[in-house]
């Protein structure tokens, strides 16, 4: 067996394993270098803040004239613009790269660092004689992280193996897990399961174990299962035949005391009696038989019409005993429909058919019988004007054992069935429109006998 819907997932386990691994270690590290970055510059910041505050405590103590000369020192020394700057009158002492508005170096005076518009670092801190210092960090030199060409180097090389190592477990997960659904409808069956990654120790492996005992456990039960079927149904049989052959039994037991001092007239009615009543024992034995172990098919071409026309001229006597008269329907210079098939069985299935229309007519009647093709196919029809099928009858026609006679075995219809459908055909029942019932047998005109007819 195989999948049970061989259609596989639009998007598996594995792409959003994959995929939803590739997203995160994305977003991670550009996370993680934007992180960085905000910290790195907060570091800068930090230093440039130190830096300032030392140099002007430095000018502070040493008391340095704050000159135009002094801001270009201190400017060429540490690398950052510098220049004085007086609250009072708004005087600028130095050569100033940026020129911020006054707003701003008042909002900078206590010591904190501001932002120019271009992104320049601000700090203004007190100086001597109320003057103020201040201090200009440019940012145009600084190169961040995601601007450097090493940095998308070393992050590719992390996306290729984050990615490698995703397709891996993604593989490493999945690849066990389809083994495993295509093993889910081989349980219980006779197939051996393919190989499970039962030696893993994980929940994986944990599945397949279970899954392995599953297996084991629903192919045992179902053995025990087919087996306690086959000791009810032997004992369904058993008592079956049983019950059926009683009456004739007793009726041979009383018949064969009768022979005793009998006048030749009623010795012979005796004798009839007794030969009518082993043939019905027989008749049952071969129901049995051909229900329980049927032999060996013999394949050979058939003349249908000759084949039921036998079966009729076997089955006359008991219709006649039963008041009942057959008659075989047949069209003037009609080809004879011939087949592939097992003639003996063919020849159970018409006897078994005409049987029941027989007792379906305790009162007597008339059955006919018609022999006709139809498409590739040929169609055996059996019509009786008894009081034709039950609703349930007609529901469960086949089943074996199923029989709405007081005392029946429900085994020629259930024979007649299988023996149809061994050579691919069918058995069709329903009611006439006069009240009577209508049995048809269908056969393949190039029938083979099935394998389970074979074997059964």
């Amino acid at each position: 067996m195989t999948r049970p819907s061989s259609q596989r997932p639009r998007i598996g386990i594995a792409w959003w394993m994959t995929g939803g691994m590739a997203l995160f270690v994305l977003a991670g590290s550009l996370a993680l270098v934007w992180a960085f970055e905000r910290h790195f510059e907060r570091e800068e910041r930090h230093a440039f803040q130190e830096m300032a505050r030392g140099n002007a405590r430095f000018l502070v103590r040493s008391r340095l004239p704050q000159s135009e000369h002094m801001a270009a020192q201190l400017q060429e020394i540490i690398g950052a613009s510098v220049f004085f700057w007086d609250p009072q009158t708004g005087r600028i002492v130095g050569k100033a790269t940026a020129r911020p508005g006054t707003d701003l170096l008042r909002a900078a005076m206590h010591g904190r660092t501001g932002k120019l518009a271009g992104g320049d670092w601000l700090i203004v801190l007190p100086g001597s004689d109320g003057m103020r210092i201040v201090f200009i960090k440019s940012t145009a030199a600084r190169i961040t992280a995601l601007k450097r060409q090493d940095t998308w180097f070393m992050l590719g090389g992390f996306w290729a193996l984050s990615l490698a190592m995703g397709i891996g477990l993604a593989r490493r997960i999945t690849r066990p897990l389809g083994k495993l659904i295509s093993s889910l409808p081989l349980v219980g069956t006779d197939t051996e399961l393919p190989p499970l990654p039962v030696q893993r120790r994980d929940e994986i492996g944990l599945l397949a174990k279970t899954l392995t005992r599953t297996h084991l456990s629903l192919r045992d039960e179902r053995e025990r299962r087919k087996a306690a079927e086959k000791q009810a149904v032997l004992g369904r049989m058993t008592a079956s035949l049983a019950h059926e052959v009683r009456n004739p039994v007793a009726a041979i037991r009383l018949h064969a005391r009768l022979l005793d001092g009998a006048a030749p007239e009623d010795a012979a009615i005796s004798r009839t009696l007794i030969e009518d009543e082993a043939g019905r024992i027989e008749d049952l034995v071969g129901q049995w038989m051909s229900h329980a172990r049927p032999g060996p098919p013999v394949l050979a071409e058939v003349d249908v019409r000759e084949c039921l026309a036998q079966a009729i001229r076997l089955i006359e006597p008991q219709a006649r005993h039963a008041g009942t008269a057959v008659f075989l329907s047949e069209i003037p210079e009609a080809p004879r429909p011939r087949i592939q098939a097992d003639r003996h069985r063919l020849g159970q299935v018409f006897a078994n058919l005409l049987r029941n229309a027989i007792q379906a007519m305790p009162a007597g009647g008339e059955i006919t019988a018609r022999v006709s093709e139809i498409g590739d196919g040929v169609e055996v029809s059996i019509e009786d004007q008894g009081t034709g099928f039950s609703a349930a009858a007609l529901e469960r026609l086949g089943e074996p054992f199923f029989s709405e006679k007081e005392g029946g075995m429900g085994l020629g219809i259930a024979v007649a069935r299988e023996i149809c459908e061994a050579h691919g055909g069918r058995l069709v029942a329903e009611n006439t429109a006069h009240g009577g019932a209508r049995v048809r047998a269908v056969f393949a005109r190039h029938s083979t006998i099935t394998p389970s007819d074979r074997q059964s």
